[in-house]
């Protein structure tokens, strides 16, 4: 991290101009500077700033590396629901990441750690130079919402981190060449940073985005990460507090009492593009078709796509992952599996046998199964969300990921409840999930205990392949159990909960070991 903060330093903010009477010189400037006379002159260039600060989000702005296959391999890899597509075997690093015999060395460590600290040096950057600018050149309401947005991208960018890395360094003020090197800091310091630019963001932003802003975060999206840093907090040994899980109530209560969200009736529709931005969104990952040098495309589509219907068959999911979602048995309203299970994989069931109603890319399992690999793949399952409804002849598309929706943060909110003694309501929230996206009946669970693990089973029936099934793992100490249920004999929760600080900042940071 060293060498990236140097290069933005010196192109930054140690910019030489040149100039002489001559001719033969003229004044030079760095095509990267910012802080210049050319740049904060107004609140459009504020606003040009804070884009900077979201192209970081979710390591995006390196696209292979990254987004396409970074992300995906490190957070969904480690799921004990998710094993390795055909093409996996290609790729030794990624064989890695799932077979858990990845070294600080590894690119993908390398890289999230990298494109999170570009995103908080940015963060710092904006609040450092609007701080500045006078009421001439930006007005209060645009310097608030600005501060707004960007505190809230600050503590994203640190919850991400402090999620992947067991130890990380603060990053709350622009780096100079004086605090290039800079220490560890604890977990609870870091906590403390990540929950108060959350607070912060909530009280400066708006409810809503106009919609020429969609994807920007507002107080609904600060609120929720709110409540999610408490819940993550509390399952941290490190720096859990006896008042999380009554913070965590209020924050999402807060984010419930809005009124702003509800929950979205058509399941599928949340994750196919075919339903972007709708009344259950909170944060969404803004993507637009482009090509490969469009930085705001995806083919994450094509990475979860198994072969049989055009994609690159980077990952399947176990047919563990398909009995939990079937272990209530068929007593949806309409004699089926509750309907989250086939909004969210796909594998051999009458349901998507029957081309007439239930058609999966346009074939049936069988025929698709039969063309590709001359079997029923009977033992066989796939991941359906993140999906367009055709992947073949789909390169680099426009299909938004939602980060944040309400459905998760109407169960966390249940958890909350539950863990605070209100376990009536929890189950209340848990019912109205269940029916809208589910249609599914109450719960028979009672006490508290059943009712955790009723919410347990929810999670995995409302959020799989949504980034949350280690983390969530990790933070009820489960770990260790689910990869030994899994077959994942390279797993220790000792050793794999967190990644290490990756070889290249302890390289590079005296104030590392």
């Amino acid at each position: 991290m060293k060498d990236l903060y140097n290069i933005f330093i010196v192109s930054l903010l140690l910019v030489t101009i040149l100039s002489c009477k001559n001719d033969e010189f003229i004044e030079q400037t760095s095509p990267d500077q910012l802080p210049s006379e050319n740049y904060w002159r107004n609140a459009e260039d504020a606003f040009s700033g804070l884009t900077a600060v979201y192209a970081q989000l979710e390591a995006r702005s390196d696209f292979w590396g990254g987004w396409q296959e970074g992300r995906p391999v490190v957070e969904y890899y480690r799921s004990d629901y998710a094993l390795p597509g055909p093409d996996a075997t290609n790729y030794p690093h990624w064989m890695q990441i799932f077979n858990f015999n990845y070294t600080n060395g590894h690119t993908f460590l390398n890289t999230l750690w990298d494109t999170n600290y570009k995103g908080l040096f940015y963060a710092n950057q904006v609040l450092n130079n609007v701080g500045k600018m006078t009421p001439e050149q930006i007005s209060e309401a645009e310097k608030n919402q600005i501060f707004g947005e960007v505190s809230f991208l600050r503590g994203y960018y640190h919850f991400k981190l402090l999620s992947l890395f067991e130890q990380i360094i603060v990053r709350d003020e622009l780096v100079t060449l004086e605090d290039l090197d800079k220490a560890l800091s604890s977990r609870p310091e870091t906590w403390d940073i990540i929950i108060e630019d959350f607070k912060k963001a909530a009280t400066l932003l708006g409810s809503t985005s106009d919609s020429n802003d969609l994807g920007r975060a507002t107080k609904g999206a600060a609120l929720s990460y709110l409540g999610k840093a408490y819940l993550h907090k509390a399952g941290d040994p490190t720096s859990a507090a006896t008042d999380d899980y009554t913070n965590a109530v209020t924050a999402f209560k807060e984010v419930v009492d809005s009124a702003v969200y509800s929950l979205e009736p058509d399941f599928l529709s949340i994750f196919n593009g075919e339903n972007e931005n709708n009344q259950e969104s909170i944060f969404e990952l803004q993507f637009k078709s482009g090509d490969a040098t469009s930085w705001n495309a995806t083919r994450l589509h094509a990475f979860i796509g198994d072969w049989s219907i055009e994609g690159w068959g980077g990952i399947e999911a176990s047919t563990a992952l398909v009995d939990e979602m079937k272990s209530e048995g068929m007593i949806a309203a309409d004699g089926l599996y509750d309907h989250r299970l086939y909004g969210s994989v796909y594998f051999r069931d009458p349901y998507f046998n029957d081309i007439s109603t239930n058609e999966m890319q346009g074939s049936t399992w069988d025929v698709l199964m039969n063309d590709q690999y001359n079997d029923t793949y009977d033992n066989h399952a796939y991941f359906r969300k993140w999906l367009p409804n055709y992947v073949r002849d789909n390169k680099f598309i426009g299909l938004n990921v939602v980060l944040m929706r309400y459905a998760d943060v109407l169960l966390m909110y249940a958890e909350a409840l539950n863990e605070t003694g209100d376990t009536s309501q929890a189950i209340d929230i848990i019912d109205n999930i269940r029916d809208i996206h589910g249609n599914m009946p109450a719960i028979t669970a009672t006490t508290q205990a059943d009712v955790k693990t009723q919410i347990i089973h929810e999670r995995t029936m409302e959020l799989t392949l949504e980034s949350t099934r280690f983390f969530d793992l990790r933070r009820w100490g489960m770990l260790d159990q689910a990869m030994q249920a899994a077959g994942r004999t390279g797993f220790s929760a000792s050793s794999h909960s967190y990644f290490p600080v990756p070889l290249s900042e302890i390289n590079s940071n005296s104030l590392i070991d």
